[in-house]
C-alpha cells in the first residue's frame, strides 16, 4: 500500500513538472513572436545614377571594299589581228592614248568598194543631171514655139473674119499647128518630172552609199584602239598577231584591261539603324591593312537609296584621291563610320538596362520606390546606352538592375558618382 502511494506521488510530481516546463516555453515563444513583430523590415539599399541628356556622337567600324572608279575590259569593235600593242601590264596610259593598231584586210576591201560605188553614183547623178537639163532645154523651146504659133494662129483667125482677106484652110493648118505644139510641151513636161524622179532616185541612192562608205570608214577607224581615259593597265591577254573580235560574252577574249586607279571608290554597307546619319560631302576616314598606322580621308559621294533585304544595309560609296596610287583596288579596308544625331537624347549606363524575352525596362527610383519603366534601346556611346520613354533627364535610375528588383518595392537610394576611368558620362 505504501508502494502504490509512493509510485502516485512521483507520478504526480513529474506531470506538475512537465506542465511547468511547457507553460514557460510557451511563454517563450510568444514573447520571440512578439519581439520579431516590433523588429522593422530590412530595406534594400540600391546605387543610382542620373539619366543625362547628351548629343550621340560615336564612330563605328565597318567593312568595306575599294574599287577603282572606272573599270573596263577593252574589247575590239570589229574582228580583226593585232598589228602591233603598245601597253603591258602595269603601263599608265591617258585618255585618248593609242593602244592598240589592229589589221582586217576585208573590212579595208571593203571600204574601198564602198568609195568606188560612191563615186559611180556621183557620175551617175551628174548624167542623169545632165539629161534632165537637155529635156528641160527642149521643154522651154517647145513652149516658146507654142507661144509664137499660138500668136500667129489669132492673126490669121482675126484677119479670118475679114471675107476674102485668110483662105480658111490656112487658118486650120495654124489652128492643127498650135495643137501639136501643146501636145509635144505636155510630153516634155512628162519627161522632166520623170528625169526628176530619176534624179531624185539617183541622189537617194548616192546618199545611201556614201552614210555605207562612212560605216566603213567608221570601222577602219575602230581598228585604231585608244585609252577611254587616263588610267593603268592591269592586265594584257592578248599579242601581236593574235586574232580577236567584238563579242564580250566569252567568244572572244579582251585585249586588256584598264582601271582609273588615281580616284577610288569605298564601297561600304551601313546599317539600317545608322543610314539617317548619312550626308552628302561629309568626311569620313578609313584604314586599310597595307598602312595599319596611317588614316585615310574619303569624301561621301553617293548613297544607293535602297537596302539589301538580307542584310539590311544600304551601300555608301567614298570618293577617296589617289594620285600616288598608294591605295589599291582589293585591299582590306575598314571605314570609321561618324554617326551622329542632329538633336540631343537620353541615356543611362548599359548596366541599368533589363532585356527579357518579352519587355526591355529600367529601373527607376522616385522616393525610395523602386518602378519599372518600359524603354526602347537605341545606340551605345562610352558605355552608356541610348533610351526612349517614359523618362526624363535628371530622373534617377538603379545602376545595376535586375529581373529580381521588384516593382513598386521600398529601397533605400544611394547616389554614386561614377568612377573617372569609365567615362560614361563625359560629353
Amino acid at each position: 500500500m505504501k508502494c502504490i502511494k509512493f509510485i502516485g506521488l512521483k507520478s504526480f510530481l513529474a506531470l506538475a513538472v512537465g506542465l511547468v516546463a511547457c507553460s514557460t516555453l510557451f511563454g517563450c515563444n510568444k514573447h520571440d513572436e512578439a519581439i520579431e513583430t516590433a523588429r522593422p523590415q530590412a530595406v534594400a539599399k540600391i546605387k543610382v545614377v542620373p539619366i543625362v541628356s547628351k548629343t550621340l556622337f560615336r564612330e563605328e567600324h565597318l567593312p568595306a571594299e575599294i574599287e577603282a572608279y572606272q573599270d573596263i575590259l577593252v574589247y575590239p569593235k570589229i574582228p580583226g589581228f593585232i598589228k602591233w600593242i603598245g601597253v603591258d601590264r602595269g603601263s599608265v596610259v591617258k585618255k585618248d592614248q593609242l593602244m592598240v593598231q589592229m589589221y582586217a584586210p576585208e573590212y579595208l576591201a571593203k571600204r574601198n568598194e564602198g568609195l568606188a560605188e560612191v563615186a559611180a553614183e556621183k557620175a551617175g547623178v551628174a548624167a542623169s543631171e545632165s539629161r534632165l537639163e537637155d529635156v528641160e532645154a527642149d521643154l522651154k523651146r517647145r513652149e516658146a514655139t507654142l507661144l509664137a504659133d499660138q500668136s500667129t494662129y489669132q492673126r490669121v483667125y482675126s484677119a479670118s473674119l475679114v471675107p476674102g482677106v485668110i483662105a480658111d484652110n490656112d487658118v486650120v493648118q495654124w489652128s492643127q499647128t498650135v495643137e501639136q505644139d501643146r501636145q509635144d510641151v505636155n510630153t516634155l513636161i512628162k519627161r522632166v518630172n520623170a528625169r526628176n524622179h530619176e534624179v531624185a532616185a539617183r541622189r537617194e541612192l548616192l546618199s545611201s552609199r556614201a552614210k555605207l562608205f562612212e560605216r566603213h570608214a567608221d570601222f577602219a577607224s575602230y581598228l585604231q584602239i585608244t585609252a577611254p581615259f587616263n588610267g593603268y593597265v592591269t592586265d594584257r591577254r592578248m599579242h601581236v598577231g593574235s586574232f580577236v573580235g567584238p563579242d564580250g560574252t566569252g567568244a572572244y577574249p579582251p585585249i586588256c584591261r584598264v582601271k582609273q586607279l588615281d580616284l577610288l571608290r569605298i564601297i561600304t554597307p551601313v546599317p539600317q539603324v545608322d543610314t539617317a546619319s548619312i550626308v552628302l560631302g561629309s568626311q569620313v576616314q578609313f584604314t586599310v591593312s597595307a598602312f595599319p598606322d596611317r588614316k585615310f580621308t574619303g569624301t561621301v559621294a553617293r548613297i544607293s537609296n535602297t537596302l539589301d533585304r538580307d542584310t539590311r544595309t544600304m551601300d555608301v560609296e567614298l570618293n577617296f584621291l589617289n594620285p600616288d596610287y598608294k591605295i589599291l583596288p582589293g585591299m582590306f579596308c575598314e571605314v570609321y563610320w561618324p554617326i551622329r544625331r542632329r538633336e540631343r537624347s537620353l541615356f543611362v549606363p548599359a548596366t541599368a538596362v533589363v532585356s527579357t524575352p518579352l519587355e526591355t525596362f529600367i529601373c527607376r527610383v522616385k522616393n525610395n520606390v523602386l518602378e519599372r519603366v518600359i524603354v526602347r534601346k537605341a545606340q551605345i556611346m562610352n558605355g552608356m546606352v541610348e533610351v526612349f520613354g517614359d523618362i526624363k533627364e535628371g530622373e534617377f535610375v538603379a545602376q545595376d538592375a535586375t529581373e529580381e528588383l521588384q516593382n513598386h518595392s521600398k529601397v533605400e537610394a544611394i547616389a554614386v558618382t561614377p568612377r573617372a576611368e569609365d567615362n560614361v558620362f563625359k560629353q
